[in-house]
């Protein structure tokens, strides 16, 4: 990881990373979280922990509705500082939890199209993906856009980006790390003479 001097001021109490599953939530997240010296909060973990089972385990053995309410409530107890926050793609469909999420620091809405979210994900587990609407990953993928739209405060392109350069961008966006400086074009030298 590069060495880069960050100006603190300029990076929120918590960043929250929203977005479609596959969207690198989770790998920015930690990246991020890394390079700011905070923690990283995943809320499917969260989840899993309090059912103690994996996520589409929950999911089968409590139904997507009581999974919903689960999902809502342990992102309502969130009280962390510091921390980079990944709640699941479908956090956005919770008004109250969403409102709780940009109290507590600013939404990152990683951006990735449709086409090569269907790169990312060789079968689409369904079972173990929250939707009201849409059943195929188009409908999701259309119903849920406006949403993270909704909630973003900075918006981030993180496809075929990696980790590293999704992480930067945040920063600047932030102000954070200063933009680039622009290149200086090479003034020919005087006193030289092209002919001999």
């Amino acid at each position: 990881m590069e060495s880069q001097q960050l100006e603190r001021k300029a990076i929120p109490n918590n960043l929250v990373l929203i977005g479609m599953f596959a969207s690198g939530k989770s790998t920015v997240g930690r990246f991020l979280a890394e390079k700011i010296r905070y923690d990283f909060v995943d809320v499917d973990q969260l989840i899993e922990r309090r059912f103690q089972k994996p996520l589409d385990r929950v999911m089968d053995l409590v139904g997507m509705k009581e999974f919903m309410k689960a999902e809502e409530e342990v992102i309502l107890t969130l009280r962390h500082r510091h921390c980079v926050i990944a709640p699941g793609g479908s956090a956005v469909y919770y008004p109250k939890a969403m409102r709780h999420l940009k109290s507590l620091g600013t939404c990152v809405f990683l951006k990735v199209p449709l086409a090569e979210i269907k790169k990312r994900v060789a079968i689409w587990p369904r079972k173990a993906v929250v939707y009201r609407g849409g059943t195929t990953l188009p409908a999701l993928y259309r119903e849920r856009q406006p949403l993270y739209e909704r909630y973003a405060d900075l918006r981030v392109d993180s496809s075929s980006r990696s980790a590293e350069l999704v992480t930067n961008l945040i920063l600047r966006k932030l102000g954070a790390i200063p933009p680039s400086a622009p290149k200086k074009k090479a003034k020919p030298r005087r006193g030289v003479s092209a002919r001999r």
